[in-house]
């Protein structure tokens, strides 16, 4: 059978061999993964997987399994590989960097994606991606002065590592020795290792990754991520885990961009007997006033987003009807602008006020002040116009409501004393 990552011909080529089944080492790789769990529930100290190689290796010695068409290990090469300088010249360099550069990519996708598995399972792990990649970087070129493939955190090699009861990064170094040793010393003692053990050890930890209850919560928590892990599941098994990883990376960029090119906004709403403001949409008790509009942005403002931010505006705007007076922006959550942004707030301001209706900031953190100074927008819109809290904007706002209304009946009053 070829080594294919794709679910389909693994099952095909399974399928179309059934009746080729060597049932003697089925048995073996059924006995090594019952051997395995069975110690594990023991205690999960006892080193099951080296358990089940000792124990395969004796009943292939014992019983002759090799001669009754068991598959074993084999003659394992002995010694260490030889240092030598890696050859540099412009042909290799410039047939091999479109491969090592695929490479790289993969194996850095692949290592963070089991990195951040095994960390979901252990609450005390923490991955740092930045250290992960330096150390495959020196990992590959540590290896090329011994003419070793490019190195990754590979799935079956973590799960098995984690299987065996690894914590932190001293596993590696005692495996490594252990390598060494086995290669100069004992590699003879492996020639009778069945193959199906070793699958059944790998099958065994592999499994071990597999967590059921996530794709539930997700089910529950956030219909959107659930068809994502669905997807990259679904292309992981169909066109394996280099594609199925790049898939559920571009997918997850691709939910980034439309989450924030059509952000959540709500329109505001003072509760009764405080001061806080709230969505009205959530709290039917929630005060409202035909005269003022306030609304919180849930995104920076940015080129993607600000035709939607614009259009929700307008359209809150016409709902409110000729009794409008005053829009308040919340921009507590409002992390930054872009100069497409600023100058499209700039053509709101102007846009409003050619109707008479003032526009208000309140909570404007210090980037977005930053922007609008930048671009000369905080003159425009008046530095008396910007507040702390929402409230503070509502009581300027009715302030001015009161100047405007004095003004008029006093204007009102002394037309009509002229008029007698």
């Amino acid at each position: 059978m070829g080594g294919s990552q794709k679910i389909y011909v693994v099952l095909g080529e399974a399928f179309s061999q059934i009746n080729d089944i060597h049932w003697l080492t089925l048995l073996i790789g059924l006995g090594g993964m019952a051997l395995i769990m069975g110690v594990k529930r023991i205690h999960k100290s006892i080193p099951g997987s080296l358990l089940a190689v000792i124990v395969g290796i004796l009943v292939v010695m014992i019983f002759h399994l090799e001669g009754a068409g068991v598959k074993v290990l084999g003659d394992v090469p002995q010694g260490l590989p030889k240092f030598a300088l890696p050859q540099f010249t412009w042909t290799n360099f410039q047939a091999l960097l479109p491969t090592t550069l695929a490479i790289t990519l993969v194996s850095f996708m692949e290592s963070i994606a089991v990195a951040t598995a095994i960390q979901s399972k252990h609450k005390t792990y923490k991955v740092d991606p930045n250290q992960e990649l330096i150390a495959l970087g020196i990992s590959k070129i540590a290896g090329s002065f011994f003419q070793s493939f490019p190195v990754s955190g590979g799935f079956s090699r973590t799960a098995v590592n984690d299987q065996a009861g690894a914590r932190t990064q001293l596993a590696a170094i005692i495996s490594a020795i252990l390598i060494v040793l086995t290669l100069l010393f004992l590699t003879p003692l492996f020639h009778d290792v069945p193959n199906a053990i070793l699958a059944s050890v790998i099958m065994v930890a592999v499994f071990g990754l597999i967590d059921v209850k996530e794709p539930v919560h997700l089910w529950h928590a956030n219909r959107t991520d659930f068809w994502m892990l669905i997807v990259t599941f679904t292309a992981t098994l169909m066109l394996g885990i280099i594609q199925g990883i790049g898939i559920g990376v571009l997918l997850s960029l691709v939910m980034v961009i439309y989450r924030t090119t059509r952000p959540h906004i709500a329109v505001l709403g003072r509760v009764p007997g405080t001061s806080v403001y709230r969505n009205v949409d959530r709290f039917p008790e929630i005060q409202k006033r035909a005269d003022l509009l306030i609304i919180r942005f849930d995104a920076q403002l940015y080129f993607a987003n600000i035709n939607y931010f614009r259009q929700c505006l307008e359209d809150l705007v016409v709902d409110k009807g000729a009794s409008l007076r005053a829009v308040i922006i919340n921009a507590e959550s409002i992390n930054n602008m872009d100069s497409s942004a600023v100058h499209a707030v700039e053509e709101v301001v102007a846009d409003l006020r050619a109707r008479n209706i003032d526009l208000y900031f309140s909570s404007v953190k210090g980037p977005v002040r930053d922007a609008m100074a930048k671009g000369k927008l905080l003159g425009k819109i008046g530095d008396d116009h910007f507040f702390m809290v929402v409230q503070d904007a509502v009581n300027a706002y009715e302030h001015h409501q009161d100047k405007s209304q004095l003004a008029e009946d006093d204007q009102r009053a002394y037309t009509m004393q002229t008029n007698t």
